[in-house]
């Protein structure tokens, strides 16, 4: 293939162009859906072509049905299809199936797609978009507190407060993971790139005030430092300096401290919009409306992407500020509440299988990589205990290539 350059032609191999694609995947999972999606679908293009003029074509089927993730995902979309038939409004079930069958499509890509070659490469341009979306994050804080803003401002660069939180908490594990264990470097004090990118990525995470990102940094974090005993005096420096750093933060803004309080579980019925506990509270009533849901419907629940048409039929009094809601904000009793007891035994299946294949791929090989994906997935399922971030994309496909990593490494023996 050809790409030109002003009078010049210069010929990149599909091997070329796929590497380049899934290095812009990296990337722009942390800044756009539209251009990550974009970047998959090419990337699954290039690489049908090359196995194609490969004749390689059939070996396709087998990697994908052979693969130990095969069966838990067709049970997970089986039971997404039969939910969406027997729904309040099936057409909005089936619309909700397409987004499941893409996060199938992205995690098939990608597995097929990432060879080890790729990783300490597309690991930077991953890092360094999460650093890049830090210090956006960090600056818009900085800038409406110049201008008077008594705190309340979230870092939420290029999305919401919470979806910002909780892609910067999947990025900052990778950086974790490189800083514990060693990898070859592909150029001079790339140790020091992940210890640079490290500060910024992690003030961002404070700076978003999200409880899923901070409750998933924990667990991912006490998961790093279980499996990595050999490192762990270098764990605990690296988490004395992240206490030290959250401390700072936290007593010099007297607003996240209100709001960290309310996290914590300060009492109090505010929902009005700027209220700390306003969140928490909201979350409380849409839990307990979920439950009245799934009470009535256990077995194939209400239908995916429905509980914002039926919301006034279960609840008629508003909740917070808004009179109807989309989202439980829980994805276990959100999936539950749509999907009844299947979806629900259906995604833990998937959820487990996936924690299973991450902590095998870790045994195999020790590298940083198989440590992200062990580490990112008990911070991930944490993060949704407070939202439905398996539903998103920046999160679904940053998880999904956290376990394309784990998949193509290879320990390696370094000099």
């Amino acid at each position: 293939m050809y790409i030109g350059d002003g009078l010049r032609m210069k010929k990149y191999s599909l091997d070329e162009l796929i590497f380049f694609m899934l290095g812009l995947f990296a990337f722009s999972v942390i800044f756009s859906v539209t251009a990550v999606e974009a970047a998959l679908f090419i990337t699954l293009g290039l690489l049908l072509a090359k196995k194609r003029g490969e004749k390689t074509l059939n070996a396709v089927k087998p990697a994908l049905t052979g693969h130990p993730l095969f069966i838990p995902w067709l049970i997970y979309l089986g039971i997404c299809l039969l939910t969406s038939l027997t729904a309040y409004y099936p057409l909005k079930g089936l619309g909700q199936l397409n987004s499941d069958f893409l996060k199938y499509i992205c995690l098939s890509t990608l597995l097929l797609a990432i060879k080890k070659e790729h990783l300490p490469k597309v690991s930077i341009a991953y890092v360094a978009a999460a650093v890049l979306a830090a210090f956006a994050g960090i600056t818009e804080v900085i800038s409406a507190i110049a201008d008077g803003d008594t705190g309340m401002t979230r870092a939420n660069a290029f999305m919401n407060a919470v979806r910002y939180g909780e892609v910067m908490s999947i990025a900052f594990m990778l950086i974790l993971s490189r800083l514990i264990i060693p990898a070859r470097e592909i150029f001079k004090n790339e140790q020091l790139f992940y210890k640079l990118a490290a500060l910024p990525v992690f003030i961002s995470i404070i700076l978003s005030q999200t409880r899923g990102s901070y409750l998933g940094l924990v667990a991912g974090v006490l998961t790093l430092a279980y499996f990595t005993s050999p490192s762990r005096k270098r764990v605990a420096a690296y988490v004395g300096i992240m206490f030290v750093t959250a401390a700072l933060i936290m007593t010099t803004n007297p607003v996240m401290r209100s709001r960290m309080l309310a996290m914590a579980g300060k009492k109090t019925a505010d929902t009005s919009e700027n209220s700390p506990a306003t969140a928490l509270n909201i979350r409380m009533g849409l839990w307990k409306l979920g439950l009245k849901m799934f009470k009535a419907h256990p077995l194939v629940g209400v239908g995916p992407d429905n509980v914002k048409k039926i919301f006034t039929r279960f609840q008629p009094e508003q909740i917070g500020y808004e009179k109807t809601w989309g989202s439980l904000h829980n994805l276990y009793i959100h999936q539950a509440t749509e999907r009844g007891i299947l979806g629900l035994g259906a995604l833990l299946l998937l959820f487990g299988a996936m924690a299973l294949f991450a902590l095998k791929r870790f045994r195999a090989a020790k590298t940083p990589y198989t440590l992200w994906a062990l580490c990112a997935l008990p911070a991930y399922y944490l993060m949704n205990l407070t939202e439905i971030s398996f539903q998103h994309v920046h999160t679904s496909f940053a998880i999904f290539l956290a376990l394309a990593f784990s998949a193509a490494a290879e320990e390696e023996k370094l000099n």
